[in-house]
This record gives C-alpha cells, structure tokens and sequence, in this order.
C-alpha cells in the first residue's frame, strides 16, 4: 500500500515547505500584531485631518518606511533557515527570488498599506479632495515600494562583497584606520562595512527621492517614485541569471555573522556584565542576564537607541504634530519589545532548553524583565524633552512608559505562548 505523506513530487514539497516556511505561531502573530499597531495609529492620526496634514502625514509615512527598509531586510531574510531543502529541491534562481521576495513583501506591505488609511479615511468626508488625495498618495507609494525593493537589491546580492572585505580583497584602507584608531571606533567586522555602507545608501536614496517628489511640483511628483521603482526592477531583473550565487553567498555570510559558527566577531564589545541586570528580581536575573547576552550578538539594541532619541528631539524641536509624535513612539516601542522575539527562535532557544531550564510562565516573566531593558532610557528621554519643551509634560512621560511596560507584558506573552505553551501542548 502506498503511503500517500511520502509521495509527493519535488513541486509539492516545495509547495508544502513554503507553506511551513512561511511561520509559525508566533511570526505570524507578530505579523498580526504590526499590522494592527500601523493601521490603529494611521486611523487616529487620518481622522479629521485637513488635506495639507495628510500631505504631511504620507512624507513622514514614507521617511519612516526608508528608514525601516534601510535595516530590515538582513533581519527579516538572513540567514534563510530553509536553505538546505531549497538546495535539496534544487531551486531554479527564478525560484529562489520568489521566495525571498515573498517573505520580504508582507514587510513592505505593513508599510505601503496604512497609506491608504492616511489619505482616505475622513469619516464624513470620504469623497472630499479625491484626485489631490490620490495623487499624493500614487507620488509616495511609489517611493515606499521603489526603496522596498531598492533595499532588497542591495541586500540579497551582498554577499560576494561581504565576502571579499573579510578576506581582506577589499577595503585595505579601513583595515589601516582600525589598526591605528584607538578606543574601538572602527569596531565593525570588516566583512559588515558593505552592510553598513548599504544601509545608509538606502536611506540616503529614500531621502533624494522623496525630497525630489515633494518639491517636484504635483505634476511630476509620482515621477521621482516612479524612476527610483523601474530602476531597482531593471537591476534585480539583471542580477536573475546568477541569482543562485548571490542568495547562497548572502546566506553562507550571515550565517557565519549571526549564528556566530565563524570567526567574525565584534570582540571590541564588552558583553553586559551580570551586575548591570539591576532591575530584574534575583528568581530571573541569570535567565534575563544569558538572554541579553544572546540578545546584544545579534541585535544590539543600544545603536538604535541615540538616534531614536536624537530623532525625537528633532521632532519636537520641530513643533511636529502629535499624532506624528504618537506614531513614532508606538512603532519605537513596538520595535523596541518585539525583537525579544528572536529569543524564541530555535538558534536562540531549542524546545529541551527551554523544557529544563524554567516553566512558561517563568519564560514570561524573563522575556518581561529582557523588554525593559531600555524603558528607563525611555523614561528619562521624555522627562528631558518634557523640560525643555512645554508640548509635553511629565504626566504624559509616565503615561507613555506606563505603555511601554504594557507592550513589553504583552510581547512577552505572545512570544511565549506562541512557542513555549505550544510546545509543551504538543507533548503533555
């Protein structure tokens, strides 16, 4: 008698895998969860709002989406934990650009959707200002998906690059200016400075292009979008033929940098010592210490830290909306507690580790006291700015650190019951 769960052809494993592949749980709760934080914040911000203040709303919509695409996409695709079936079904490189790009769209998704939401929901007055509305919202989403895949360009082919500047065929002269600089200023692996470069060319490139279409004039303001969009098309679409190359370097690159299996390693950093973990109880302090540690080798929150601070006192210095404030403290602390998400991951986390080590609901607690690591940076930052700029006030710094707190409960839960509780489910 056959048996029908082993025959299937080389298609329908494929089909099958990515169907797998595509998350859990716990991802596509995070998914869910992203989704629903934008659109909430775009419905607040989009309610009653004057024409001019949507205009402004879809700018600063769309400098937000560069910034998240500038960094996104080596945490969102590498390394692939499917390469060794997509090696196994033998992918074709069309094959395998599909693939990618479909776990990259529902990023760009969650951020090119809530324009709608800012340019169209006025209750009362939906066909108010139609053809203004759509124009600027046509002229900004085609920055956001031209910089979405512009990003993604950049990323999926770096991997030859990467490879070059860490065995030393490229970049002579940053290797001279970190042997000669003190106090660890070129700390960076050298095969990360193509990275690093890479992210502020997107930026950079996100900038130019919509700067271009908001000073363009209305008539040609879909242009610069339009332009920035065909010109990535053209290069991914010339980069296909040796399209397997670049994603299997890609991987095997960050591979070595993330799951920490080479020799790059940031050895300039000290780890966080065991005594700075002051603000967990003693039951979970050696849990949350080990996590942080695990934390800091593959996303060292610190470095988002400043700039999200200079960022938001620029907003402020700028007598910037409130809405626009309100967004980008959410989408800060949505960012901010969800990548404790990466500690449930299976390199971070295997099921009979988390099996001996503590109970769910001590799982909860630890990946609680993890996300609030920065809360009293948080605290602090607003209270600052609460002095110096009468817009906000010290009730309202509490209130947002008192969300904060709710988000990092609420991560820490989900994550958990997503993958612990399931777990356990699986086998009681």
């Amino acid at each position: 008698m056959v048996d029908r769960r082993q025959s299937f052809s080389e298609p329908q494993r494929g089909k099958q895998f990515r169907l797998k592949q595509g998350g859990g749980a716990v991802r596509r709760a995070a998914y869910a969860l992203l989704f629903v934080v934008l659109g909430t914040v775009c419905l607040l911000m989009a309610s009653g709002a004057a024409i001019e203040t949507r205009i402004t709303l879809l700018r600063y919509w769309t400098l937000l989406a560069a910034g998240v695409y500038a960094v996104a996409v080596p945490h969102v695709l590498l390394p692939d934990a499917g390469v060794p079936m997509l090696q196994r079904l033998n992918r074709s490189p069309r094959g395998l650009l599909r693939h990618q790009l479909r776990a990259w769209g529902v990023v760009v998704a969650a951020f090119a959707a809530p324009g709608l939401v800012l340019a169209f929901y006025d209750p009362g007055r939906l066909g108010d200002d139609l053809a203004i509305k759509s124009l600027h919202l046509a002229a900004n989403l085609l920055v956001v998906l031209g910089v979405g895949l512009y990003s993604f360009g950049r990323y999926v082919n770096i991997g030859p690059a990467s490879q070059a500047w860490q065995e030393g065929k490229k970049g002579r002269r940053y290797r001279s200016l970190k042997e000669h600089s003190t106090g660890g200023v070129f700390a960076v692996p050298d095969g990360l400075v193509p990275a690093i470069t890479a992210t502020a060319r997107v930026f950079g490139v996100g900038l130019l292009a919509l700067a271009a279409s908001a000073y363009g004039g209305i008539g040609l303001a879909w242009a610069p979008g339009l332009l920035l969009l065909g010109w990535s098309a053209v290069a991914l679409w010339r980069l296909l033929p040796a399209y397997d190359r670049a994603f299997y370097a890609t991987n095997a690159f960050y591979s070595e940098i993330f799951r920490r299996t080479g020799g790059v390693h940031v050895t300039d950093r000290e780890p966080i010592p065991f005594r700075a973990v002051y603000w967990a109880p003693p039951r979970w302090k050696p849990s949350v210490w080990a996590a942080l540690l695990q934390l800091d080798r593959k996303l060292p929150l610190g470095r988002f830290l400043v700039p999200w601070a200079i960022g938001l006192g620029l907003l402020f210095i700028e007598d910037t909306a409130a809405d626009v404030m309100a967004v980008y403290l959410v989408l800060f602390m949505a960012f901010k507690n969800g990548v404790s998400y990466l500690l449930v991951t299976r390199p971070f986390a295997p099921f009979p580790f988390r099996v001996m080590r503590q109970r769910p609901a001590d799982w909860v607690a630890t990946r609680f006291f993890v996300n609030l690591r920065w809360t009293l940076p948080l605290l602090i930052s607003l209270l600052i700015i609460a002095v110096l700029d009468p817009a906000l006030t010290a009730v309202e710094a509490l209130g947002w650190t008192a969300l904060d707190v709710a988000f990092a409960l609420l991560t820490a839960w989900i994550f958990t019951y997503g993958t612990e509780f399931q777990d356990r489910k699986r086998f009681a």
